[in-house]
């Protein structure tokens, strides 16, 4: 596969990449241009891959459909996947996604692009979904060379990306910035990823339902935020949000902060009183308020967007 790999990243024409963002919730893809345009672009439920079976093939099963139904097998030159979980170094194998279960353990430890490179004779490439979110953004605002930029994600769980002038930080292993599993203090809560106290426990999208369901279950879900932003469990849950995100701030400093995600969008959403909390647990004097916030872009095919243009950019790698 390496010489499809430098086959296809010489042929530029027309081409383009399937991008693919798998969250915990809904599994978007589209068909991308290399000035970004999606065209084909569909979103259904990511329970397509928790069926019966192996999750890897039903994923091979969702791209094979698309390419076909829209012609496009000799006009892809990639694959870009976003996955909602950490993945290795090698850029290979998913460690594992808790939101992403079936009988045979779904994505996790599968090494997704040897089976889907051999299966669909494509160069594919995966990157936490986070990761390919914030390239979209980076790439839409020209922030390469230009400072430190957070993503934070708040959906079915927690998204984090960290970009530090012109590259992602990735850790040793691939697993850096899992905001979402950091521990809070005393707790006795569990995570779906077998740990204790991880912070989406606290401020994810599955904890703001308990409490809905716990608390006003007679009322729509969507409205949660507008009509009870000022009682005690919403206010806490927002103060849950806050904490993970302060933290990273003070740690590294940022230029800016890029926010979106599922919950955030919800109508009625306490924007005010969600940063009142961050700023409260931000360092004083620095970095305090000095940091840029900036909403994630709202279009739906954002992390498609993003997995292609990551995919594009490795191509562009293996052509130098």
């Amino acid at each position: 596969m390496n010489k499809e790999r430098e086959n296809r990243a010489g042929s530029r024409t027309g081409g383009i990449a399937v991008g693919i963002d798998i969250g915990g919730t809904n599994f978007r893809i589209g068909a991308v241009s290399r000035d970004g345009q999606v065209d084909h672009f569909e979103k259904i439920s990511s329970q397509v891959l928790c069926g019966p079976g192996e999750a890897v093939e039903l994923l091979e099963e969702q791209i094979r459909s698309f390419l076909e139904r829209h012609s496009l097998e000799d006009r892809t030159l990639a694959v870009g996947i976003g996955f909602p979980s950490p993945v290795d170094a090698a850029k290979e194998v998913v460690y594992n996604c808790p939101n992403l279960q079936n009988e045979n353990g779904g994505f996790d430890g599968r090494n997704v692009v040897r089976f889907l490179e051999d299966r669909l004779k494509l160069p594919v490439f995966i990157n936490k979904d986070a990761n390919n979110l914030l390239q979209y953004e980076i790439a839409v605002h020209g922030w390469k060379g230009k400072g430190i930029t957070i993503g934070i994600y708040y959906g079915t769980g927690i998204g984090n990306s960290v970009y530090l002038e012109d590259h992602f930080l990735g850790g040793k292993h691939g697993t850096a910035c899992d905001l979402g599993h950091i521990p809070f203090y005393l707790s006795d809560r569990y995570c779906t990823c077998g740990n204790r106290g991880c912070a989406e426990c606290y401020a994810s999208g599955h904890v703001l339902r308990d409490i809905w369901q716990e608390n006003w279950p007679g009322e729509e879900f969507p409205l949660i935020f507008k009509n009870h932003s000022s009682d005690r469990p919403v206010q806490e849950f927002l103060e849950a949000m806050a904490i993970p995100m302060a933290s990273e701030i003070n740690i590294f400093d940022p230029d800016r902060v890029v926010v979106g995600g599922g919950v955030i969008e919800m109508e009625g959403f306490p924007e005010e009183a969600f940063w009142d909390y961050v700023y409260e647990f931000t360092r004083k004097p620095c970095p305090g308020r000095d940091f840029d916030v900036v909403h994630a872009s709202r279009e739906p095919g954002a992390g498609t967007a993003g997995s292609a243009f990551y995919a594009f950019e490795q191509l562009e790698k293996i052509e130098k």
